[in-house]
């Protein structure tokens, strides 16, 4: 009689582990789940401000490809601007490279939490390709 109630007592034990467990999985979806939404609405607002800052050259051409690294502060501010890979065509990156320096600082970085921002803003690739033009 003493044993069985043990058992069900450890029984008891191992569901509320198991439910406790399974409450902190289903925490840590949620929040990996608004971190990457975080991350995709900073990207998309950066590609957003860069782009409308971006005045493409009459020498921009269908296939040309730039891309732009940068580096920032928490801030949103500019440390370095450097093209990782040119087009070809000088006045096609410098364009890239202005459109970068016309848009920032981008300030609402400032709201993503410093671990967030480190491993996905402090050094952030962007590509420039003008795919649509009608040459």
């Amino acid at each position: 009689r003493e044993a069985e109630k043990r058992r069900e007592e450890q029984a008891q034990r191992e569901r509320e582990s198991r439910q406790q467990r399974e409450r902190e999985d289903a925490a840590a979806a949620e929040a990996a789940s608004s971190e990457f939404e975080l991350i995709q609405s900073a990207t998309g607002l950066i590609q957003q401000l860069v782009t409308e800052n971006w005045s493409r050259p009459p020498s921009a051409r269908n296939g040309m490809r730039a891309i732009i690294q940068i580096k920032m502060l928490p801030t949103g501010e500019l440390v370095d601007v450097i093209i990782t890979q040119s087009s070809g065509d000088p006045a096609f990156d410098r364009s890239a490279e202005n459109a970068v320096y016309r848009a920032a600082p981008f300030a609402e970085l400032t709201a993503l939490p410093i671990r967030v921002f480190n491993q996905n803003f402090r050094t952030l690739s962007l590509i420039f390709q003008p795919e649509d033009l009608l040459n």
